[in-house]
């Protein structure tokens, strides 16, 4: 169950024919706006195959996607790398060493969890040891890199640094916390200079950085138990700050903002609605509703029309946002949620299945269902859609299959 504690950490391929869709990237967690959604759709839904499969030794990364290469992070001989991938055929491309590897403990797993962050020709990823690095996407060459703990006195979470980094135009922004931290950290993407720091929250935290724009104000928003908060990309201005979600660990899913100004924040015992709203360039905040209908995952919940699609233990369900009333539940067991198109993908949790159905507040309808994973091992890591195909992984494989 400690992994369960964890993770706000991450497949199906479209027939390469004239009626598949435009390619839509997967450059970083839970999809190219962080909410665990894509415009990519799948095509005809039909028998799964196989595009290739590779072992792994450890890790928990999704699988970021970006111009035809497929970025990951994971354990071997020892230390932790990130990887480079043809996306098409699994073929390693190029490796770096982030660090030593990450030891589990406590019943963990060794190896590394953050998922990397890429975008143009820059890739950034952050080691479990607090090991910030920038590299080149097209050669794998090391740009920079920083030690969060050594450099700007950040205390590693209790099962290591997880967040992913968030890309937000010439910046690369990490947060951090303990009581000598700096806090949210920006660096600028092609030095790696520190371009300002936000200490507003104390608590260390698993969840990400997430860039989004509330009363026609682009922020980056983060959140720890203790606040929420919001400031300016260019400079890292205080623009809000909330009471956190509380609970009794780390919080690990990063905000998710639905509409209107509404922000979901997410525990393992509760989903907590804060409203965050704009007069005359001040924002003030208030909490909506708090509810433990709906809790933490390992993977994002969904916001469609209204209405949230997530996890409540082993069971999937559907919530009205506005009056928290569950419109259905379904026993999936332990899973993770993604969103491709119109349909959720979902995959088990050491079942190895995975599931595409359609959803809507009067139930849930599946429309294809396939072992792609070996039953039995962990896999807590969401699934990416990129380029028709997904990926999906677990402790000892990586996978990319297509529908055909």
């Amino acid at each position: 169950m400690w992994l369960l504690r964890l993770l706000a950490l991450s497949s199906v391929l479209l027939t390469e024919n004239p009626r598949a869709v435009p390619a839509v990237d997967w450059p970083g967690l839970w999809g190219p706006t962080r909410n665990g959604t894509t415009s990519g759709r799948f095509g005809p839904i039909g028998k799964v195959d196989v595009v290739w499969r590779r072992p792994v030794a450890g890790g928990y990364s999704e699988i970021a996607v970006h111009n035809g290469r497929a970025f990951t992070m994971e354990l071997r001989d020892g230390a932790d790398f990130v990887v480079a991938l043809d996306a098409a055929t699994g073929r390693e491309q190029w490796s770096v060493r982030v660090g030593p590897t990450y030891k589990g403990h406590g019943g963990s797993d060794d190896g590394p969890i953050s998922t990397p962050a890429v975008s143009g020709n820059d890739l950034f990823a952050l080691g479990p040891h607090g090991q910030l690095i920038a590299v080149d996407v097209a050669t794998g060459r090391e740009r920079w890199r920083h030690d969060l703990v050594d450099a700007f006195g950040a205390t590693a979470p209790t099962w290591g640094f997880a967040a992913s980094p968030l890309i937000e135009g010439s910046l690369v922004i990490v947060p951090t916390g303990g009581a000598k931290s700096r806090g949210l950290l920006a660096f600028d993407r092609a030095t790696g200079k520190l371009a300002w720091n936000a200490a507003v929250a104390q608590t260390t935290a698993y969840a990400s950085a997430v860039g989004m724009t509330i009363g026609g104000i682009r922020q980056i928003v983060a959140v720890a138990t203790d606040r929420v908060f919001a400031v300016t990309p260019s400079d890292g201005r205080l623009l809000w700050s909330a009471p956190g979600p509380g609970g009794t660990g780390e919080v690990s899913n990063s905000v998710l903002p639905l509409d209107d100004g509404r922000l979901l924040l997410s525990t393992w015992e509760e989903s907590v609605l804060v409203h965050v709203s704009q007069k005359d360039g001040a924002f003030s905040t208030r909490e909506v509703w708090r509810s433990n209908r709906l809790r933490n995952a390992n993977g994002p919940t969904l916001y469609r029309n209204g209405f949230l699609y997530g996890f409540a233990g082993s069971f999937l369900i559907c919530m009205d946002a506005q009056t928290q009333q569950v419109m259905w539940r379904e026993r999936t067991g332990a899973a993770t949620l993604i969103g491709v198109g119109d349909e959720v993908v979902v995959l088990g949790d050491g079942s190895g299945e995975l599931q595409i159905a359609s959803t809507s507040p009067d139930g849930i309808v599946v429309r294809h269902r396939a072992r792609v994973l070996e039953p039995g091992i962990r896999s807590v890591t969401g699934p990416s859609f990129a380029d028709g195909r997904l990926y999906v992984r677990n402790l000892r494989e990586i996978v990319a299959v297509r529908m055909n």
